[in-house]
């Protein structure tokens, strides 16, 4: 800090205690009484504060218990390394992996503790990160692709099942895909993702996954309004949970390519 920065910020703490630190002596700056019993706490405090960091980092690696985490069944399909290398950061940590796709668990209601989710607005109680944004388009396997197709029907499709809450996507199908080009339907991403790389159709997915298959071909131009976010969540009252934030952090962390 520049000299006029220390003067205003001494000048404010003198006020503050109602007592002077500083004096000037034959136009010298030397501390007073007062004023060494405050260098000599502050150091003590210093000294504190580096023990604690020390002891904290220390003890990392000894964060224990068991952390539930509320998953889309994609992310274990895509990032089985990341949940993995966190245990083994995190040895002591017991990881319990919900993914179904029929059920939301509440992290209000401590059905999780973290969440990874798709959205773009997370509820308003709950903290976190966004760790991924992705556009989508129209992929198929090499194998039956024609870039770009003269007609959509001329494809075999794969689509979400209608319980699936993919309102623009189920819209897009119908409005583009005659119903008997549809051979199969899906109720979870992990399956559409398999039977697509296995040239079982056509369908919607994710850029940022699908890109990195070498077997699927893009057939269409981004797909606007499609966009969407994955985050990384937790309740506010589990925010400074040891065992939560180390997970939060490793994930972000980890997802750093996808976010290229």
């Amino acid at each position: 800090m520049d000299i006029s920065t220390v003067s205003r910020r001494l000048r404010h703490l003198e006020a503050e205690l109602g007592t002077k630190f500083v004096e000037n002596v034959s136009g010298r700056l030397v501390l007073t009484a007062h004023g060494e019993q405050a260098v000599q706490t502050a150091e003590a405090m210093e000294t504190e504060s580096d023990s604690l960091l020390r002891s904290t980092q220390g003890k990392e690696a000894q964060l224990s218990g068991t952390l539930r985490v509320a998953m889309l069944n994609l992310f274990p399909f895509f990032h089985a390394d990341l949940l993995t290398s966190f245990k083994a950061q995190y040895p002591l940590i017991r990881l319990e992996l919900v993914s179904s796709t029929t059920q939301f668990h509440s992290l209000a209601r401590r059905e999780a503790d973290v969440a990874i989710r798709v959205t773009k607005q997370p509820d308003e109680t709950l903290v976190g990160m966004r760790a991924i944004q992705t556009e989508y388009a129209v992929y198929a396997h090499r194998a039956i692709a024609t870039t770009p197709p003269k007609n959509w029907a001329e494809l075999p499709w794969l689509s979400w099942d209608q319980t699936v809450p993919a309102r623009m996507i189920h819209h897009w199908m119908e409005k583009h895909i005659p119903a008997e080009q549809i051979h199969f339907r899906v109720d979870n991403p992990v399956a559409q993702f398999i039977m697509a790389e296995a040239g079982s159709g056509a369908c919607i997915l994710p850029m940022v996954y699908a890109e990195r298959s070498e077997n699927l071909v893009r057939l269409s131009d981004v797909l606007e309004g499609f966009d969407t976010e994955i985050w990384l969540l937790t309740h506010r009252d589990l925010k400074r949970n040891g065992r939560v934030q180390a997970f939060l952090d490793h994930i972000y962390q980890g997802l750093a390519p996808f976010r290229q």
